[in-house]
């Protein structure tokens, strides 16, 4: 299921199914591959995918998979960190130079929904994707 999210009657957040750890039958699964792509590919006012990836493991295979397919495809996008807060400042710093690598990218955003961290950087990284002329 694709989730669309009004935001202030000007944009749209779209919700995709998770690949990782969502709690569902293979069959269903292998159906969210082709229906996430030909979202991706074929949205042209698509503007910034926001990759989920949690803090407290390793990238997984599958979020490589993920961010090699988006860069392949000029899909513009940003790794967030989620669930920030439940590990300590050091191991936070090991897992963004463990993902920087793992994910080939520079761009990743820490953020705790219960702290707040990257909560303004990511805002800002949202407000300067959708300031972009079309």
């Amino acid at each position: 299921m694709i989730n669309f999210f009004l935001v202030n009657d000007r944009l749209y957040f779209v919700d995709l199914p998770g690949y990782g750890f969502a709690n569902v039958s293979k069959k269903v699964r292998s159906k969210w591959g082709p229906m996430i792509e030909s979202y991706l590919r074929d949205r042209t006012p698509l503007k910034l995918t926001l990759m989920l990836v949690d803090s407290r493991m390793p990238p997984t295979e599958s979020d490589v998979l993920m961010k090699n397919w988006l860069d392949h495809y000029r899909i513009p996008n940003v790794i967030v960190l989620t669930k920030a807060d439940k590990i300590s400042r050091n191991q936070l710093q090991q897992v963004l130079r463990t993902s920087i690598q793992t994910l080939n990218t520079k761009e990743i955003i820490p953020f705790s929904a219960v702290t707040c961290l990257g909560k303004d950087q990511l805002l800002n990284r949202i407000q300067t994707a959708i300031d972009i002329p079309q």
